[in-house]
Protein backbone atom coordinates (compact mmCIF):
# COMPACT_ATOMS: atom_id res chain seq x y z
CA UNK A 1 0.00 0.00 0.00
CA UNK A 2 2.92 1.98 0.88
CA UNK A 3 3.97 1.93 -2.67
CA UNK A 4 0.77 3.16 -4.19
CA UNK A 5 0.79 6.45 -2.18
CA UNK A 6 4.53 7.35 -3.73
CA UNK A 7 3.46 6.71 -7.09
CA UNK A 8 0.48 9.05 -6.65
CA UNK A 9 2.65 11.60 -5.08
CA UNK A 10 5.04 11.24 -8.19
CA UNK A 11 2.33 11.64 -10.84
CA UNK A 12 0.99 14.91 -9.26
CA UNK A 13 0.54 17.58 -12.09
CA UNK A 14 1.84 20.88 -11.67
CA UNK A 15 -0.80 23.66 -10.38
CA UNK A 16 -2.88 26.10 -12.36
CA UNK A 17 -1.20 29.69 -12.21
CA UNK A 18 -3.71 32.57 -13.52
CA UNK A 19 -2.78 34.85 -16.54
CA UNK A 20 -1.65 37.93 -15.01
CA UNK A 21 -3.52 40.14 -17.55
CA UNK A 22 -6.81 37.91 -16.53
CA UNK A 23 -6.07 38.45 -13.12
CA UNK A 24 -5.79 42.60 -13.71
CA UNK A 25 -9.20 42.32 -15.45
CA UNK A 26 -10.79 40.09 -12.54
CA UNK A 27 -9.40 42.91 -10.11
CA UNK A 28 -10.88 45.49 -12.22
CA UNK A 29 -14.65 43.84 -11.79
CA UNK A 30 -14.32 44.51 -8.06
CA UNK A 31 -13.32 47.94 -8.32
CA UNK A 32 -9.76 47.21 -7.48
CA UNK A 33 -6.66 47.74 -9.50
CA UNK A 34 -2.81 47.11 -9.27
CA UNK A 35 -0.09 49.76 -7.32
CA UNK A 36 2.06 50.80 -10.28
CA UNK A 37 5.15 49.03 -7.97
CA UNK A 38 3.23 45.76 -7.86
CA UNK A 39 2.11 45.62 -12.00
CA UNK A 40 5.34 43.76 -12.43
CA UNK A 41 5.58 41.25 -10.23
CA UNK A 42 4.03 37.54 -10.63
CA UNK A 43 0.60 36.31 -9.10
CA UNK A 44 2.48 33.70 -7.13
CA UNK A 45 5.01 37.38 -5.84
CA UNK A 46 1.93 39.31 -5.30
CA UNK A 47 0.29 36.34 -2.87
CA UNK A 48 3.21 35.84 -0.91
CA UNK A 49 3.85 39.83 -0.38
CA UNK A 50 0.17 40.07 0.55
CA UNK A 51 0.08 36.73 2.36
CA UNK A 52 -1.55 37.27 5.84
Amino acid sequence: MAKNILKASKTRKARFTPNMKNFETSLSYEGLKLKEADRYLTVAELKQKYAR
